[in-house]
């Protein structure tokens, strides 16, 4: 495989769509960042799939149906939703759902899946879905295997562990055959294998260049034990991004986040936050790249997304060297 630019993806902000009561002038906002990051020359669009509870100000707007609507506004830009809760749904549904968002997009779509939300209600909103929590991971796993047979073959029965039913198929299907899945892991050695076996891509939160190259060796380890070593998995890292030539743009970018998800800094140790000039950030990525690090989905907390999305192409793009594969 030859050398390769970098991905950049956008992380869309939904949060303010539940908070505000769905205001007009922010889907207003939402849209025209969308179709500016298309024409800017952003590769791929993220919608997150977090809690729908109304508790701990965690929830946000529909993925799916925001990823519809984007598939409809844009034109070029690859669209997805990260990390779908897959687990929490029916595969027949959202196989479903999703070959129909990748026709209306024209083979745009994407999907990155994880087996569910580390917070405190999450087994309260499993148990609301009809899905006994301790079983998210093997729903997961039985799940991904089950999307790319809808979207691929005529018709067939399944018997498995979760889910079962007799000769069937689904219409329309996807353009893509079948549509990209990545799955997003931290450290758990369940999910690093669970990469290995059945993705497409790899999304990850690591917080240093170390803890994201021990990952990405466990995950070529597993991939040959199983196989799938004949090429490299693309890695993805999805973290927060403050981009300034001002002087404080660390704690500027702190006192944003902070802001943004109304939580002390001391809670938000899950960032992987990239806060500062554009030659400090590229630094700072340089060491991921090294490591295998193919792509970026930038979630911005500044206000002004139009200015971050100029520095991120503009400034920092160019000095993210390409890796040679």
């Amino acid at each position: 495989m030859s050398s390769s630019q970098i991905e950049i993806g956008l992380l869309l902000h939904t949060r303010h769509l539940i908070r505000d009561g769905g205001s007009g002038s922010h889907l207003n906002d939402l849209w025209k960042t969308a179709a500016r990051a298309d024409d800017m020359g952003f590769d791929h669009l993220w919608v997150g799939d977090s809690p729908r509870l109304s508790m701990q100000d965690r929830a946000h707007a529909d993925c799916l149906t925001i990823i519809a609507a984007l598939a409809a506004r844009t034109n070029k830009i690859r669209i997805g939703t990260v990390p779908l809760i897959l687990a929490m749904r029916n595969p027949v549904l959202t196989a479903h759902s999703l070959a129909t968002l990748d026709v209306i997009s024209g083979g745009r779509t994407m999907v990155g899946v994880s087996s569910g939300h580390q917070y405190q209600f999450a087994q309260r909103e499993f148990e609301a879905c009809g899905v006994p929590y301790h079983q998210r991971a093997g729903r997961l796993n039985e799940s991904i295997q089950l999307l790319r047979r809808l979207w691929t073959e005529p018709s067939f029965a399944f018997e498995g562990k979760y889910y079962r039913f007799e000769e069937l198929s689904i219409e329309p299907k996807p353009i893509q055959r079948p549509i990209p899945i990545w799955i997003a892991a931290s450290d758990n050695e369940n999910a690093l294998c669970r990469v290995a076996r059945l993705a497409d891509g790899w999304f990850t939160v690591a917080h240093t260049p170390v803890q994201f190259t021990e990952r990405r060796r466990k995950i070529d380890q597993y991939a040959k034990e199983h196989g799938r070593a004949e090429k490299p998995f693309p890695a993805m890292l999805f973290a927060a991004f403050h981009l300034s030539y001002d002087t404080g743009a660390e704690e500027e970018g702190w006192n944003l986040a902070e802001q943004y998800f109304h939580q002390p800094r001391t809670k938000l140790g899950h960032l992987s936050a990239f806060f500062g000039t554009p030659q400090q950030c590229a630094e700072k990525l340089r060491a991921y790249i090294d490591g295998g690090l193919t792509g970026i989905v930038a979630r911005f907390v500044a206000p002004d997304v139009q200015a971050q999305m100029r520095l991120m192409l503009e400034e920092l793009r160019p000095r993210l060297s390409p890796r040679l594969i």
